[in-house]
């Protein structure tokens, strides 16, 4: 998902990755998954098969983790901000975990069309030298928005096919 906030001389870019669920929906469908296996593990209990019982604690157990990882790791946020003298990347989960600031007039956008027809451009902020991958998670369309916007305001020095850049 793409958020642009743009003006003539400012731009401001929140990139996230599509959810499908948000964790609130998430947990109702644990708490379903949960509720039918209650069900199930009464009957087990009433037919004297205990022993099924730690096997649905597990089932339930692996999925919470592995829901709550990916939604967790889905919460990844950039933040592209462009103004007349600096430009600033950050990046983080809940809160700022690292973060860029160059001179806008010395960086770039470097951009790689992958080789594939459905794969996304894979997008780079450059400035002398030191690049940041923005947007690696973003769906192809996504992707063509994101380069649409930083093309308003900064200059795209290389734009590759079917190639990797390397600086």
């Amino acid at each position: 998902m793409i958020d642009i906030r743009d003006n003539e001389h400012r731009a401001e870019i929140i990139l996230r990755p599509n959810c499908s669920a948000s964790w609130v929906q998430n947990r109702r469908l644990i708490l379903t998954v949960m509720a039918v296996n209650t069900v199930f593990s009464a009957g087990f209990i009433a037919i004297g098969a205990w022993l099924v019982l730690p096997f649905m604690g597990l089932e339930w157990l692996m999925m919470w983790l592995i829901i709550s990882r990916t939604c967790k790791k889905l919460q990844i946020q950039q933040i592209v901000s462009l103004d007349p003298q600096t430009l600033s990347i950050d990046e983080g989960h809940q809160q700022c975990e690292r973060s860029w600031h160059w001179p806008r007039q010395n960086s770039c956008v470097l951009v790689t069309v992958q080789p594939h027809p459905w794969d996304p451009l894979q997008i780079s902020l450059s400035h002398c030298g030191d690049h940041v991958l923005i947007g690696g998670f973003l769906s192809k369309d996504d992707s063509q928005a994101l380069l649409t916007a930083l093309r308003r305001h900064l200059p795209i020095k290389h734009y590759c096919e079917d190639s990797v850049i390397s600086i």
